[in-house]
């Protein structure tokens, strides 16, 4: 027995989730933003790029007529490379100038090399070999890319709409009067959360912050305090300050008392 569970006052108490669904939702908004913006760079710039090499690669020949004005590549974590090149040429119609962007996965084992291809057929379709050769690297890429962007997007929605519904039951618990109970702390979850098993094997998961710590009753037997419904249902685990639930001074000293009382067996 501890003594801290008989400390807590018997009276409605009014409960505070670890971690609200506002900030969920906001780090949401900013991944709509962020990846959303990397979905529209790849629709305007990467995605035309490759169908237009489609369109030009069985009959490309070398332009001579163009050259390379500018290019530059960069590589991150030595496997993803990304290339902007600007391409300008001269024929009847006057100046002309393209720019490319190319994404692709390739060991960076030094400079790139990038000579102007064109189709004849095409000739606004100034491409190069840089990107030719890699064509279905830039393909599987893009896809990879688009798929990746999509998966941070809606992980993220999944996550502040499970901090929501655990939002509305931590409602659906304050105000009532609460029994403390030992539960069994079984880790962090994703987003961060808490796991924890209350004595009849039941589980329940909580959002918390990353620095929140809980409430340890028994640090051998993995037990910490938590809070529920004396006829039963789910068990809300408290933090180690007492955030997570309001306490008058008194209480909170007689509860902070008792914690350094050993337990009964």
């Amino acid at each position: 027995m501890f003594p801290i569970l008989s400390a807590f006052p018997q009276r409605p108490l009014t409960l505070k989730p670890g971690r609200g669904a506002f900030g969920g939702w906001m780090m949401a908004l900013l991944g709509v933003v962020l990846f959303g913006g990397f979905l529209v760079l790849m629709a305007i710039e990467i995605g035309p790029a490759i169908r237009d090499d489609f369109a030009v690669r069985d009959q490309a020949r070398p332009a001579a007529f163009a050259r390379v004005s500018e290019g530059r590549c960069s590589s991150r974590m030595f496997l993803f490379q990304s290339c902007d090149i600007t391409l300008d040429w001269r024929d009847k119609d006057g100046s002309h100038t393209r720019k490319l962007s190319y994404m692709f996965v390739e060991p960076h084992m030094g400079s790139w090399t990038a000579t102007p291809m064109m189709d004849p057929q095409r000739p606004a379709l100034v491409t190069t070999d840089l990107g030719l050769d890699r064509l279905w690297n830039r393909v599987a890429t893009a896809i990879g890319g688009v798929v990746f962007a999509l998966a941070i997007i809606v992980g993220l929605f999944l996550t502040a709409r499970q901090a929501q519904a655990k939002r509305g039951e931590v409602s659906a618990l304050s105000g009532r009067v609460l029994q403390p109970v030992p539960v069994v702390f079984d880790g962090w979850g994703k987003g961060p959360t808490w796991r924890v098993r209350d004595e009849h094997g039941a589980h329940f998961e909580w959002p918390v912050r990353k620095s929140d710590k809980p409430y340890i009753l028994d640090a051998q037997r993995g037990l910490v305090l938590a809070l529920r419904d004396p006829a039963g249902g789910p068990a809300f685990p408290l933090d180690e300050k007492l955030r997570f639930v309001t306490l008058t001074q008194e209480e909170r000293a007689r509860i902070d008392g008792s914690r350094w009382v050993p337990a009964s067996a």
